[in-house]
């Protein structure tokens, strides 16, 4: 009787998966294990051994949608537990993994194996994560792939000869202490407390990724569209310079009132056309106030048309050098 699980000791139990696709998706694992199961699936086969729960760690509440969705493991996954029905061995409990360095790939005909013949996908080396490992000959894929996509050159405005590259993957792990989850398809997330060389850093299969590096410096790179939406504020405050480098068009469309404040001095290089529109309908009024001196260079002609008035006001000298002067 459950009530007194534990009470004589426990039934424990070292098996395989074989299956996680739960109907109940509760996430339960049908597990085929040594000594109680044998690995011939003409007698036993897997859709005939029982359903595993899995036991949960103490900060996923596991009810009512709360808690760490308990989908993590896979098939050909190594796993220990113990029998809630004892002897009867018919109500498994996974409570965790095993680590192993396969030696063969998966026989589908056989128990004890992934039925689907994925995993392994190495062996003779351990299933701890390359990036937790660092080992030399075996680099991580995602270490060449961050590498290869660096942006490189970026050029800054007003200097040709300026530029800034992407920093590198600060990535210099020691084993044990880069503590890695990685996804089937090849998500991640690193917490890396190597000594001196502190790190954290989510990446998506895609590319896309966001490192913050030993430093402190925070390295973000998104390899589709990004959208911000804030609902309310946004306050920004950069102690040093910023530059910032726009490959194709930009445009900035402001609903309400636009201030800007520049203690030093201000300069603007336009290659093209400049237009500037002032909404008539609005009661508009365009105002140039300079309280200092003043110099308009035109290399070329100068047009200006005036639908209205036009007043000019000159308190003292204004003097104008031209080879000729045309007024209609």
């Amino acid at each position: 009787m459950r009530e007194f699980i534990g009470r004589k000791g426990f039934t424990w139990f070292v098996g395989v998966i074989e299956d996680r696709n739960d109907p109940v998706k509760l996430g339960r694992l049908r597990v085929r294990c040594f000594g109680w199961h044998t690995e011939d699936k003409g007698e036993i086969p897997t859709d005939k051994l029982p359903w595993a729960l899995p036991m949960n760690s103490v900060n996923s509440a596991q009810t009512n949608n709360i808690g760490i969705s308990p989908t993590g493991l896979v098939e050909g996954a190594w796993v220990i537990g113990f029998f809630l029905d004892g002897d009867r061995a018919q109500e498994p409990v996974v409570m965790g993994t095993l680590a192993t360095i396969p030696s063969e790939l998966a026989n589908i005909q056989e128990g004890f194996y992934d039925p689907n013949g994925k995993y392994p996908e190495v062996i003779d080396e351990p299933d701890v994560n390359r990036l937790s490992r660092n080992d030399s000959d075996k680099p991580h894929a995602v270490i060449k792939s961050k590498e290869d996509g660096r942006t490189k050159q970026v050029s800054v405005a007003n200097d040709a000869s300026d530029k800034w590259d992407e920093p590198s993957y600060a990535y210099n792990a020691t084993y044990p202490y880069n503590h890695v989850k990685e996804t089937e398809s090849g998500h991640i997330k690193e917490f890396d407390d190597t000594a001196d060389n502190e790190r954290i850093h989510k990446y998506h299969k895609s590319g896309t990724f966001y490192e913050v590096q030993p430093d402190g410096t925070k390295v973000t790179r998104v390899v589709g569209e990004n959208y911000m939406i804030v609902a309310k504020g946004n306050d920004v405050n950069i102690k040093g310079s910023c530059n910032l480098t726009i490959d194709q068009n930009c445009t900035t469309y402001i609903k309400g009132n636009w201030d800007i404040q520049v203690d030093g001095n201000k300069t603007e290089v336009v290659k093209g056309n400049v237009v500037e529109s002032y909404a008539q309908d609005q009661g508009s009024i365009h105002a140039t106030i300079v309280t200092g001196a003043r110099t308009v260079n035109v290399s070329d002609n100068v047009t200006e048309v005036v639908g209205g008035d036009s007043v000019l006001q000159i308190d003292k000298t204004y003097d104008v050098d031209a080879l000729r002067i045309d007024l209609n």
